[in-house]
């Protein structure tokens, strides 16, 4: 590694990521009078799920949706485990940003391209893009900025602000057939480090793909760079949501179907309940056969459902809006002052642990909770000063920042990455989940994080990029395995096969995990009650 060179800038309010949260958090704390800088380590409009995003799920009275109605079906299906003010924000603003929408021309087409030409014609707002953010600062409990790195160049950049919203989505661990290879829980690994609340670890999402050609990514979701973002008007699923089916891969675990069936090095077949796919044995029209089309020409390849679909599309990922930062109040705060998350990186449980919003209920729960989060940091970032960061806060954070660059030895994040994706994404790991096989999971992620992690090695940027992704990875497989651990029940999508009961006397409560003073990870339950009381104070 040279010598690197030093970018500094300070803005009032600083948004990470390029996905819808990030375009409304920026655009209505912009609107509300702050300097605005978005950072992203890939390009605005492209990042995260983004490209999977079709279609926005509105609350209108006009149209005879009912408050109570919505509230009782997400409740309901939830398992009471759903946190209603953040549906309650839904309702208040999804027909607002709807027709925010509708003004940009994003629901007619390309709806990619108009957020980032939104963000990019805005006097207010600095856009940098191709940077990796990988420690947030802080102060006697306060956030101050942020260090990261430009993926093209070794320069280092240092962001002075008031405050900070993270909108840089969920994570995986770089799985095959769902494009989500650049989140890798960067934003709450982050958060974590300078203690930060996490939750909703322990709930999986189940997205399945096709056998035949497991790694194409675009199988179920052609033309989506091209297409707008049209409205739904359906409530929640009355009836149970897309809870985990696992009746095919209970039998698989048991040996009663034929190893040339769903491959049992993923997670279970079958994905979601048989509102989203048909039961085993039969087949659909829905497009997820092998190649057929061009990426992004609206085509869609041949062929129909097959009759074992695999899982492990999205290997890692939590159910939309459960996994992330734990909000402290109604209006996207965290327990650190000045820092707001926003979209899949907050865990809102705004349905809970179960999906079961019709299509488009999580793109529009990301631009909702979004905007909240740009007009609440606007109002706390009005009255405040930008903080100095000490020289000495800035070189030890850039330092080991580019550490593994320095390091002529060590281990490859590549591979440290495959040895993840080995101990977690086993269908027996995370979605058939039982007190040993768990327990030896962690094992050898500590043995990963203890052995390998001060000793990775970068050859290059990309090498850096992944490096840092690892950390977060890997810090995640811990919090999700401990969580499951934790969660001695079975519930929404977190299945124990040794406790596969719910127990609503011991389990309404979330699982918040936090770093303790010795810098171990600290878990407790948040009981759903105490929660209520706690945000409304």
């Amino acid at each position: 590694m040279g010598a690197y060179t030093k970018q500094e800038h300070s803005t009032d309010i600083l948004v990470i990521g390029g996905g819808i949260a990030a375009v409304f958090a920026a655009t209505r704390a912009s609107k509300n009078g702050s300097k605005v800088i978005v950072v992203d380590k890939g390009s605005i409009g492209r990042s995260g799920q983004t490209p999977f995003a079709s279609a926005m799920a509105v609350f209108d009275e006009e149209l005879g949706h009912k408050r109570d109605e919505w509230n009782r079906i997400v409740e309901e299906n939830s398992k009471k485990l759903n946190n209603p003010a953040y549906l309650d924000m839904y309702m208040d603003y999804s027909k607002e940003i709807y027709s925010e929408l509708e003004d940009w021309k994003a629901t007619d087409v390309g709806f990619g391209g108009v957020f980032r030409k939104k963000l990019m014609e805005n006097k207010n707002i600095k856009v940098i893009e191709r940077t990796m953010i990988t420690t947030l600062l802080e102060k006697n409990g306060e956030i101050i900025g942020v260090v990261g790195f430009s993926l093209d160049s070794e320069k280092a950049v240092v962001i002075n602000a008031k405050s900070v919203i993270l909108c840089t989505g969920a994570g995986g661990f770089k799985p095959n057939g769902f494009q989500v290879g650049s989140l890798t829980f960067d934003g709450d690994a982050m958060a974590y480090r300078i203690g930060a609340r996490i939750s909703g670890k322990e709930f999986v999402d189940t997205h399945d793909n096709n056998p035949d050609s497991p790694a194409y990514c675009w199988g179920q979701w052609q033309g989506m760079w091209s297409r707008g973002l049209p409205k739904l008007t359906e409530g929640p699923m009355d009836g149970g949501g897309q809870a985990l089916d696992l009746t095919g891969a209970l039998e698989a675990h048991k040996g009663l179907i034929p190893v040339d069936s769903p491959r049992p090095d993923g997670p279970p077949p079958g994905g979601r309940d048989g509102k989203q796919g048909p039961p085993d044995g039969e087949r659909s029209d829905r497009p997820q056969g092998p190649p057929g089309g061009k990426d992004g020409d609206g085509e869609r390849p041949k062929g129909g459902r097959p009759e074992h679909p695999i899982g492990g599309a999205s290997a890692g990922l939590s159910v939309h809006k459960a996994e992330g930062l734990f909000p402290s109040d109604s209006k996207c705060a965290t327990n650190i002052k000045g820092l707001y998350a926003a979209g899949d990186c907050l865990s809102s449980m705004l349905v809970g642990p179960i999906y079961n919003g019709v299509g488009g209920f999580s793109v529009m729960g990301s631009a909702v909770q979004g905007a909240v989060a740009g007009e609440v940091s606007a109002k706390y970032s009005n009255n405040k000063i930008i903080k100095n960061i000490s020289d000495e806060k800035i070189t030890n954070a850039i330092n080991e920042m580019f550490e593994p660059l320095k390091n002529e030895k060590g281990y490859s994040p590549g591979w440290v990455e495959h040895l993840i994706q080995g101990v977690l994404t086993p269908y027996y790991v995370l979605y058939i989940k039982e007190k040993n096989r768990l327990e030896s999971a962690l094992t050898m992620v500590e043995f990963y994080r203890d052995h390998f992690l001060q000793n990775l090695r970068a050859t290059d940027l990309h090498d850096l990029r992944k490096a840092h992704e690892v950390k977060n990875m890997l810090l995640n497989a811990e919090m999700k395995l401990r969580s499951s651990l934790f969660r001695t029940e079975s519930r929404g999508n977190h299945y124990r096969e040794d406790y596969p009961e719910s127990d609503d006397k011991n389990w309404l409560a979330w699982v918040v995990i936090q770093q303790d003073n010795n810098g171990e990870m600290k878990l407790e339950k948040f009981n759903r009650n105490d929660y209520k009381k706690m945000i409304k104070s």
